[in-house]
C-alpha cells in the first residue's frame, strides 16, 4: 500500500514543503523528505524504511510500531514523538531533538545517536545494542530494563538516568557524567568504565561485573553470579 498523492511528490520535488496532514500511514520507504514538517502527523505503522528525513521537523508525531529502519534523520527535530515499539535499527539520528520522546520497546540496534538529546525520554524496555551514543545526552530519561550491550555512552550525559535492570555488557562509558543516575541490578560483564564520571553520586546497588569489566579507580563491584 502506497501513500496516495504524498511518495512520488516527496520524491520529485524535495524541496517543496509538505502541506499539515493529520495522518499518512502506508509505505514511504526511501523517500526523500529531508527538511519537511511532518509535526504532529500519525504514522503509526507505516514503512519509512530508509528514508531521509534529514533535519524533519516531527515533533509529537504518533509512530508506534513505524518502521524507520536505516532513515537518515540526522539533526531531525523529534520531540514529545510517540515512538513506542517503532523499529529504528541503523538509523542515524545524530545531533536529532529527540527530548521526551515515548520510545518504550523500540529498536534502536546499531543506531547512530551521536549528540542526541534524549532528556527525560521514556525507554523502557528499549533496545540500543550496538548503538553509538557518544555525547548523546540521557539526563532523566528512563532506560530500565534497556539492552545497551556494546554501546558505546562516551562522553554521555547520564545525570539522573535511570539504568535499574539494564544490560550494559560489553558498553563503554569513558567520559560520562553519571551523577545522580540510578544503575540498579545492571550487569556490566566486559564494560569500559574507567573514565566514568560523578560514578560516587550514582546508585549500583545490585550492580554487577565480570574479570574483564574495568572499572574507575576506588570502585568496586561484585561479580555477576
Amino acid at each position: 500500500m502506497a501513500i496516495v498523492a504524498f511518495d512520488a511528490a516527496a520524491q520529485e520535488q524535495p524541496s517543496q514543503p509538505v502541506a499539515w496532514a493529520p495522518s499518512y500511514v502506508g509505505s514511504c520507504g526511501g523517500c526523500n523528505l529531508a527538511g519537511r514538517n511532518l509535526t504532529g502527523w500519525t504514522l503509526a505503522g507505516a514503512n519509512y524504511k530508509e528514508a531521509n528525513l534529514e533535519f524533519a521537523f516531527m515533533r509529537g508525531i504518533q509512530a508506534a510500531e513505524t518502521n524507520f529502519e536505516g532513515i537518515n534523520a540526522n539533526g531531525a527535530d523529534m520531540r514529545g514523538a510517540v515512538l513506542t515499539t517503532a523499529r529504528l535499527s541503523g538509523a542515524i539520528l545524530a545531533n536529532a531533538r529527540l527530548q521526551g520522546i515515548q520510545a518504550s520497546g523500540a529498536e534502536f540496534k546499531q543506531g547512530v545517536l551521536v549528540g542526541a538529546n534524549l532528556q527525560n525520554a521514556m525507554l523502557v524496555g528499549a533496545n540500543f545494542a550496538g548503538a553509538s551514543m557518544g555525547s548523546t545526552v540521557l539526563e532523566g530519561a528512563d532506560l530500565s530494563g534497556a539492552n545497551l550491550s556494546g554501546a558505546d555512552l562516551s562522553k554521555a550525559i547520564l545525570m539522573t538516568a535511570v539504568f535499574n535492570g539494564a544490560n550494559l555488557s560489553l558498553s563503554k562509558m569513558d567520559g560520562a557524567n553519571a551523577a545522580g543516575a540510578s544503575f540498579k541490578d545492571v550487569r556490566f560483564i566486559d564494560a569500559d568504565l574507567s573514565g566514568l564520571e560523578g560514578w560516587r553520586a550514582a546508585d549500583f546497588k545490585g550492580a554487577c561485573v565480570s574479570e574483564s569489566t574495568v572499572l574507575p579507580e576506588g570502585m568496586r563491584l561484585p561479580d555477576c553470579k
